[in-house]
């Protein structure tokens, strides 16, 4: 059992004669007596949540953006090798794989813009930014390690029934507001 002062609240022991904080004469009598509380089931901030996710889909789309402009210089390279090194290849061969580099980079390119957007859209409560980052999270999975992760921790936050309804909530207000 705890107590606690009547005059400021602040926990006194049981044998103090006088509150430690306010000196107000304290008697177990006049003192607040408060069983002990019991742990009680953690809400998830889901806010929180969905805020660290969407920061952390923009900084991936940022990530995968950096790896897609190093193979789009890597296409220019391959493009314009030097002629030591491109001696022994066929004519063709170059341009051709620099052509594939190049929509290979691109696509990079493409897939970090839709994830920075999705993340984009969920720090903003957009109605279509849920699904849009499920999708794109089905999609990191692939991007092994952090990808994963990222995909799993977007799973759990979106699809778990707290992480739905505040979403659904969120996004409804901010249409409401926004007039969108």
């Amino acid at each position: 059992m705890s107590m606690f002062c009547t005059n400021c609240g602040n926990e006194v022991e049981q044998h103090a004669r006088f509150c430690s904080k306010c000196g107000t004469e304290v008697s177990s009598s006049a003192a607040a007596v408060v069983a002990p509380a019991r742990p009680s089931k953690t809400e998830h901030d889901m806010g929180m949540h969905i805020s660290v996710l969407g920061w952390l889909l923009v900084g991936s789309g940022i990530l995968t953006a950096i790896g897609g402009l190093i193979v789009l210089f890597a296409s220019q390279f391959i493009r314009h090798l030097p002629p030591p090194i491109s001696q022994g290849i066929p004519p063709g061969i170059p341009p051709f794989a620099a052509w594939i580099t190049s929509m290979v980079g691109a696509s990079i390119l493409a897939l970090a813009a839709a994830t920075a957007a999705a993340g984009v859209g969920l720090l903003e409560y957009r109605s279509w930014a849920r699904v849009f980052a499920i999708i794109m999270a089905v999609l990191l999975l692939f991007h092994f390690p952090l990808g994963t992760g990222v995909a799993i921790y977007a799973f759990w936050v979106l699809f778990s029934q707290e992480g739905q309804q505040y979403y659904k909530t969120r996004s409804e207000s901010t249409m409401t507001a926004g007039g969108t």
